[in-house]
């Protein structure tokens, strides 16, 4: 009978949790009907043992590897930790290399996320279910967290609800949505500034959730109206309005400032001296108060939809920006611990995730972004495999 070879997962990862080592193979495929751990506690003598599946083994030839065990026990842990998803076997490693041969050029950090918060289960009474249920939180979450932010004692700017109209047709505003490089170095108005801020920003209308409190609905959709998203701005060239470092106020649509002495230079350094964000005239900077989705959604998966919610966020400024006549920008692109402090905030409670900025635009003669060329001739060739040195620099207009 041929024997079973197996090897150690090289999707595993190994981490203390709740005073415990534990290990998981976060590529372990998880069901959608019925709720389970791929987490699972080991000891010192498990690590052991999966150091002996470095390389492809049989459980017979470690087993003799381990002498002062009994093989029949030295049987059983292999299999538990092949049950477990620990080790893999020639069909596992298969799918492995796949997976780490698509994945290849992103790192541990990105794979663990991703595949670890796949195959949540969102049906009848599921863990995810329960602990989005309203009673639910009543009952565990305590105090709903607050849906405003605001800096009571800073000086503030109190911006007009003279809104700029957007009247233009929905699908113009679409299609002439470009990402922009290269400004004027005109001043914004303050309407301009005035109207991004508020359609992107403020809330619509507020909702009575019930047990989970009152929210706000924005322009923009985010899971379970949660709306963690808060607004900092460096205004850097907007007509009366002081150059300086703001928070947005969505509930009293003001700006309050956060520091008066914040300018282009740290901005260059901020976004790695960015040719793009530097010459802006403003510069949205979007964090995530972790608490606000927290407090509904318990489970890891609930960071995605975080993640998307910035995104929406992010396509409502541009297209916004756009409408009342600015050439707008967006990024990830910046120094993360750096710009948390920078905004005053410690990155754990809230930190800086996106951030999105805007000018008057520089425009070529065809209506494109100054330095993009709209292509004519092309060789489909160049649309398959285009050579890094023909992306202009920052990468493709967007």
């Amino acid at each position: 009978m041929t024997q079973t070879e197996f090897r150690r997962a090289q999707t595993l990862m190994i981490y203390w949790h709740d005073g415990e080592l534990t290990a998981e193979n976060y590529l372990e495929s998880r069901s959608t009907d019925a709720e389970a751990d791929n987490a699972v506690a080991v000891d010192a003598q498990a690590v052991e043992l999966l150091e002996h599946f470095t390389d492809w083994s049989t459980v017979e030839k470690v087993a003799a590897a381990l002498g002062e065990f009994d093989a029949a026990s030295v049987r059983d842990a292999v299999l538990a930790l092949a049950d477990a998803g620990l080790l893999v076997d020639r069909t596992g490693a298969q799918r492995e290399e796949r997976f780490l041969e698509a994945w290849h050029d992103w790192g541990e950090e990105a794979r663990f996320f991703h595949f670890g918060t796949r195959n949540t289960i969102y049906t009848g009474d599921s863990l995810e279910q329960r602990r989005a249920d309203a009673r639910w939180v009543r009952e565990t979450g305590g105090t709903p967290p607050a849906i405003f932010k605001s800096y009571p004692d800073a000086p503030r700017v109190y911006l007009p609800r003279t809104f700029l109209p957007l009247t233009d047709q929905f699908g113009q505003v679409l299609t002439r949505r470009r990402t922009h490089r290269v400004f004027t170095g005109e001043a914004v108005s303050l309407a301009q500034l005035s109207t991004a801020l508020f359609y992107t920003f403020a809330p619509m209308q507020l909702y009575d959730a019930g047990d989970l409190g009152t929210l706000m609905l924005r322009t923009s959709p985010c899971g379970g109206a949660r709306h963690e998203l808060e607004g900092y701005v460096a205004v850097l060239d907007v007509q009366d309005v002081p150059p300086g470092l703001y928070h947005y106020n969505a509930e009293a649509h003001a700006l309050e400032l956060v520091d008066p002495d914040f300018d282009r230079a740290r901005l260059h350094r901020l976004t790695y001296e960015s040719e793009m964000c530097t010459p802006s005239a403003f510069v949205c900077f979007v964090t995530v108060v972790f608490e606000r989705t927290m407090y509904k959604y318990r489970h890891s998966r609930a960071l995605r939809v975080t993640l998307l919610s910035a995104g929406h966020l992010g396509q409502t400024f541009v297209l916004t920006s756009t409408a009342v006549g600015l050439g707008a920008w967006q990024s990830a692109a910046f120094r993360d611990e750096e710009l948390d402090e920078a905004l005053g905030v410690d990155g754990f409670s809230e930190g800086v995730l996106y951030m999105f900025g805007a000018g008057v635009p520089v425009l070529g003669e065809t209506g494109m972004p100054a330095g993009i060329t709209r292509a004519r001739l092309t060789d489909p060739g160049r649309l398959v495999a285009t050579h890094p040195a023909d992306v202009p620099a920052g990468g493709a207009a967007g």
